[in-house]
């Protein structure tokens, strides 16, 4: 069966219009709600694709019946989407109000790990002062790379899961850059993965670090 058709069956009977796919799509409205199952392990309401892990919910306009489909679907099937003031947006404002709360969902989840991953190091080592880091990290966004490598080395050295990616690296001011220029390559190697593009191109153009 083609996405269109198992579509079509499974919006249908929640649906005004049970004959016409396109029509009965225009009944639906992306209404701003979004969940974090934080594992894909759901099923999309209309079309059925699996492994979900974010949830976007539409509301039919006409009986007020719900789904939770993936953000995917909202955007190939061009469903609109309301704002705060309840106005319907255009096709290319809805999708990018869904690729927009898409990314604060997975933003969210990036900072929910990584401060799971502090709370556990702070379990193992209760001098560990993670109130400080955590401040450090909500005022800037990232941690200097003294800071970060502390972390990392402190997170592998007791074996707690984290990932390197949800930890970021702030390299706006001379003394930051600094620290770098004067750090141990297998130090750098240890902040290698938590670089964004930009941030490997300057390491590899202003230290001696080869990846």
């Amino acid at each position: 069966m083609s996405w269109a058709k198992r579509s079509a069956a499974n919006i249908f009977p929640f649906s005004e219009n049970k004959d016409d796919l396109k029509l009965a799509l225009n009944e639906w409205l992306y209404v701003g709600d979004m969940y974090d199952l934080e594992k894909p392990n759901e099923t999309c309401e209309l079309c059925d694709h699996p492994d979900i892990r974010y949830q976007f919910k539409i509301k039919n306009i006409h009986n007020s019946n719900e789904m939770l489909v993936g953000s995917e679907c909202i955007n190939k099937f061009k469903i609109s989407a309301i704002d705060d003031d309840g106005t319907i947006l255009s096709v290319e404002e809805s999708a990018r109000k869904v690729n927009r709360d898409r990314r604060h969902l997975v933003e969210e989840a990036r900072k929910k790990r990584l401060i799971n991953a502090l709370i556990e190091l702070k379990t193992v080592e209760e001098d560990f002062d993670i109130e400080s880091f955590i401040t450090y990290e909500q005022d800037r966004g990232a941690f200097t790379p003294k800071q970060l490598f502390l972390l990392l080395w402190r997170l592998g050295e007791h074996e707690i899961e984290f990932r390197p990616t949800d930890f970021k690296v702030v390299m706006k001011r001379n003394r930051e850059k600094d620290q770098l220029k004067t750090m141990d390559d297998w130090r750098i190697g240890k902040l290698w993965k938590s670089f964004s593009s930009s941030q490997k191109k300057w390491v590899r153009e202003n230290t001696n670090y080869e990846p």
